[in-house]
This record gives structure tokens, C-alpha cells and sequence, in this order.
């Protein structure tokens, strides 16, 4: 899943096999939570390449 933070606009993805982590969906720079902007499988945002992968 691919999220955009509205507060400091870093690009992300997070796994939906992540979803039960407390950080899922959160911006790993500052803890926001993230604005949904396409989802793996689905609808892929255009620029797929600059979302950072958040998975350890």
C-alpha cells in the first residue's frame, strides 16, 4: 500500500502482511499517519518508484 504523509509529505509503502503493527500505515520519519494514495495490485500511484519500503 502506498501512503503519502500529509504533514511531511514523505512517499511510503506499507505491506498489507504488516497491518497489525501499531506503525502500519504511519510515516517512519515523524509518526503520522499516512494518506492512502494506491494500493499494490490495484491502483498504482504514477510515480510507484519514489515510495520509500517501510518493511525491516
Amino acid at each position: 500500500m502506498f501512503y503519502r504523509c500529509p504533514k511531511c509529505g514523505k512517499k511510503f509503502k506499507s505491506g498489507a502482511d504488516t497491518i497489525t503493527d501499531p506503525a502500519f500505515g504511519r510515516c517512519p520519519d515523524c509518526g503520522t499517519e499516512g494518506e492512502l494514495v494506491g494500493e499494490s495490485g490495484k491502483v498504482y500511484p504514477p510515480d510507484a518508484n519514489e515510495y520509500e519500503d517501510t518493511a525491516d
